[in-house]
C-alpha cells in the first residue's frame, strides 16, 4: 500500500502513526498537496492529504477513515479502536477531531494572509475554549489518555497546537498540555513520528531504526 502524505499534516501523522502501530506494510510518497501534484489529483481530486492507495487500486481519503481500515485490517494489541457505543470515547475522539481541523485551518488561512478572517477569530477562541476543557477533563479522571485510537487522536492534536499555537495558551495550560503528552501511552511512538523526523522525509523502513531518545 502506498500513503500519500505531508510532512506537517496532522492528519497524516494520525494515519503515520496508526499504520506504525499496526505494523503495516507501507510505501511513503511525500507531498506538497498546496502545489497540486498531478500524481495525488489523479487519485484525490481535492489534492488533500493523507491518502492510501491499497493493493488493490482503491484510494482512501480522510484520517478517520483510513485509520479504521488500517485497524481493522491489521488489529494489533498495541492500538485498540474506539468503541461506538463507549460514548466517552467517542466524545473525546471527536473533540479530538474538531481541534485538529480547526488548528490547522487557522494555520493554512493565516499562511494566505487572514489573520483578521473570522473564521480564523472564530477558529482560535475555540481552540482556547477546547484546551480548557480537555485540561478540565485531564484534572477530573485518570483515564483519559487509555491507549485507544481516541487518545492517540487527542496527542496528535495536543501537539499541533503547541506547534502552531502555542501563543493562545497561557504558561500553566502549555505546562498541563505537555505533562499530558509526557504520560501519553504512545508517547515513544510519536517520539519517533515527531515532526522533526517527520521533515527529513524517511522511507517507511527507515522510521523504525530511529532511537526514541534521538528525536
Amino acid at each position: 500500500m502506498k500513503l500519500y502524505l505531508n510532512d506537517t499534516s496532522p492528519f497524516s501523522r494520525v494515519v503515520l502513526a496508526t499504520a506504525y502501530l499496526c505494523n503495516v506494510p507501507l510505501d511513503l510518497e511525500w507531498v506538497d498537496p498546496w502545489q497540486t501534484p498531478q500524481a495525488l489529483v489523479t487519485i484525490n481530486p481535492f489534492s488533500t492529504i493523507p491518502v492510501l492507495e491499497t493493493p488493490d487500486g482503491v484510494a482512501l481519503s480522510e484520517s478517520l477513515t483510513i485509520c479504521e481500515f488500517l485497524m481493522l485490517t491489521y488489529p494489533t494489541e498495541d492500538l485498540s479502536a474506539t468503541k461506538a457505543n463507549d460514548t466517552k470515547r467517542m466524545s473525546l475522539l471527536g473533540l479530538s477531531k474538531t481541534l485538529m481541523e480547526v488548528s490547522f485551518r487557522c494555520a493554512a488561512l493565516s499562511r494566505f494572509n487572514a489573520e483578521q478572517n473570522v473564521l480564523v477569530d472564530k477558529g482560535k477562541q475555540g481552540i482556547q475554549r477546547c484546551v480548557q476543557t480537555i485540561i478540565e477533563q485531564l484534572n477530573g479522571t485518570h483515564d483519559l489518555l487509555k491507549p485507544d485510537f481516541s487518545t492517540l487522536y487527542l496527542h496528535i492534536a495536543l501537539d499541533y497546537v503547541l506547534f502552531r499555537h502555542a501563543s493562545l495558551l497561557s504558561e500553566k495550560e502549555s505546562d498541563t498540555l505537555r505533562t499530558a503528552l509526557h504520560d501519553s501511552p504512545f508517547k515513544d511512538t510519536l517520539a519517533k513520528l515527531s515532526l522533526k523526523s517527520l521533515s527529513k522525509k524517511l522511507c517507511y523502513s527507515e522510521y523504525n531504526t530511529i532511537p526514541t531518545d534521538a528525536v
